[in-house]
């Protein structure tokens, strides 16, 4: 009986130490990853910058697990009115997609700047996402036999205050809201940088003009919005649903209908209800009426 005893005690005590150096790896890998997302929201674009071009904006950037492959820029002309803006949703989730949008942002920039002398040039958007399309899949999908096949969906929105602005959407959706309601952008099917088959081309994406003038606002949800299960049935927010919430969400404003993020999300947040976040989220009302 003592021997009984004597091994029960150890057991329990091999039981202690092995959660006891559990929990410490676990705090180990939540302070690094803790580092890390503060490393990754240096590449995001400050929401002050976003509020000097387009004020009144609100964003939500929620990785699933501390980092993850969402993000979102902003590039100003080196002079005059106008800027860049994009939000791209990379492969995965987690540090593999924070890794992706570290490249992505690098090629972007790198997109932007080659085509920094066609300022004027209207299928400046569509461009820089061939670009970026043809980056990705030259750095990181190089290997035709790695086991590995990572790429992104993007909107890029050439914006130019005071005449007609560009976009260029890969895979995205993208809301403009004018007096009369939403009404969803055209985007091209083909996402950016995916390894391609042996018969396959190079997708292209179009620039397409977007007259700005009566919108108030343009609302770009990623993957993680519009998949997120909840509701009664557990079935994914979805398009449908995501428009009922947007004109739920609009309230008027000194005669302007102004789209209340903070509401919107909560509506999202409450149709969530307890199931767990499926993916990265990002919404951002992009406000026009300044």
């Amino acid at each position: 009986v003592v021997m009984y005893s004597g091994e029960l005690e150890r057991q329990k005590q091999l039981a202690t130490t092995a959660k006891t150096e559990l929990d410490e790896k676990h705090q180990d890998l939540i302070s690094s990853l803790n580092y890390a997302a503060r490393m990754q929201r240096t590449i995001l674009t400050s929401e002050e910058a976003v509020q000097d071009v387009f004020p009144g904006s609100y964003i939500f950037w929620h990785p699933q697990h501390i980092v993850g492959g969402d993000a979102y820029f902003l590039r100003r002309r080196a002079s005059g009115p106008g800027a860049m803006f994009g939000v791209y949703d990379c492969t995965g989730h987690g540090v593999p997609g924070a890794f992706m949008t570290l490249l992505a942002e690098r090629a972007l920039d790198a997109g932007v700047e080659a085509s920094s002398h066609k300022i004027k040039n209207p299928n400046r958007a569509g461009e820089i996402l061939s670009h970026v399309d043809d980056f990705i899949r030259t750095v990181v999908n190089a290997d035709p036999l790695a086991s590995s096949n990572d790429g992104m969906d993007a909107f890029l929105l050439d914006f130019r205050p005071g005449e007609k602005s560009f976009y260029a959407a890969a895979n995205f959706k993208v809301f403009m809201q004018t007096r009369r309601g939403f009404t969803e952008l055209e985007s091209d099917e083909a996402s950016i940088g995916y390894r391609l088959e042996t018969v396959e081309t190079s997708p292209s994406y179009k620039t397409l003009p977007l007259d700005l003038s009566h919108a108030i606002s343009l609302v770009i949800v990623s993957d993680g919005i519009l998949d997120q299960k909840g509701g009664a049935k557990g079935l994914s927010l979805g398009r449908r649903r995501l428009k009922n919430l947007l004109d739920q969400a609009v309230r008027e404003d000194t005669g302007s209908a102004v789209l209340d993020g903070d509401y919107l999300m909560r509506a999202i947040h409450e149709y969530q209800g307890d199931e767990q976040q499926r993916d990265d989220m990002t919404l951002i009302v992009l406000s026009l009426r300044g």
